[in-house]
């Protein structure tokens, strides 16, 4: 999967050997039907029967128990001027909470995109100011956002051929992104579900605690997508025992797929409460 999507550098990656190519924004469609042209399904081996006189293995599972008092609040994904919406959400599989943070963070982090290409070329570091063009061109496409992706691949293709309207191809494109940016925030901001009353804080319970810190750890040793949801958990879990500031830390981290830091701040908080992270229950 790549966010070259020219017919050139699709023949470039077959003939390197690859199997086949998928470029980005990823259509789910595509991706899905790409894979079974060459998933080769094994039949499942039915499950071996119990020897005489022995017992049937039964799997126990540990579940953890969050007590919830009111209902989620909405998620509304807002309408924005020269973003394709339908088309974002539907690359993440219709999950409008991981589309509405993907923009915040494309609001927070891509801004300055612009300042930083200007920065490398100025500093003689091309391949940098390509890199940077190439993530938001990427960034974009998976949002939906079609006029950054495409301001974005110019720049890129400019910087990496020395092309002399490299100046004035940024130029535009940082006041697109700008634009861009100013859009989304507004929209996001706009539509910001109302926060619903304090939740009732349950009484903390170091087993419960371990439990949920156990599996978070083991999620994130793992690099598992799924670790946001195990945090979710595990926050509700400490009882309050922590502040929000060291909470947030460890959310944001585990958000921008930063495992490496996300664990090293589990470890401290792990310790700061004295639990046993231990492995996880199944």
């Amino acid at each position: 999967m790549t966010a070259h999507a020219l017919v050139e550098e699709r023949q470039r990656c077959l003939d390197a050997g690859m199997n086949d190519h998928v470029s980005k924004p990823i259509d789910p469609d595509v991706l899905f039907a790409t894979l079974m042209r060459w998933a080769h399904p094994r039949v499942a081996e039915s499950s071996a029967e119990p020897k005489a006189g022995e017992k049937p293995t039964v799997e126990v599972k540990k579940t953890i128990e969050v007590k919830k008092t009111d209902a989620p609040a909405e998620i509304i994904v807002p309408e924005i001027e020269d973003v394709d919406v339908a088309g974002g959400v539907k690359r993440v599989a219709g999950n409008k909470k991981l589309y509405r943070d993907l923009l915040t963070q494309f609001a927070e982090k891509q801004g300055d995109a612009g300042s930083q290409i200007a920065e490398a070329l100025q500093s003689g570091d091309a391949k940098l100011a390509e890199r940077i063009a190439h993530t938001v061109k990427g960034v974009a496409g998976n949002l939906g956002i079609a006029t950054v992706q495409l301001s974005a691949g110019l720049v890129e293709k400019a910087v990496r051929e020395g092309d002399p309207a490299t100046g004035a191809l940024l130029s535009d494109f940082s006041k697109l992104l700008q634009t861009q940016v100013s859009r989304v925030a507004a929209a996001l901001s706009a539509t910001q579900p109302v926060a619903a009353a304090a939740p009732v804080v349950a009484a903390f319970d170091a087993d419960t605690a371990s439990e949920a810190a156990a599996r978070l750890k083991e999620l994130l040793d793992a690099s598992d997508g799924d670790s946001e949801e195990a945090f979710g958990v595990f926050r509700d879990a400490s009882g309050g025992k922590l502040d929000s500031a060291t909470l947030s830390a460890l959310g944001d981290s585990i958000r921008d797929f930063d495992f490496e830091s996300a664990t090293a701040q589990l470890e401290k908080i792990v310790q700061e409460l004295g639990l046993n992270a231990g492995k996880a229950t199944a």
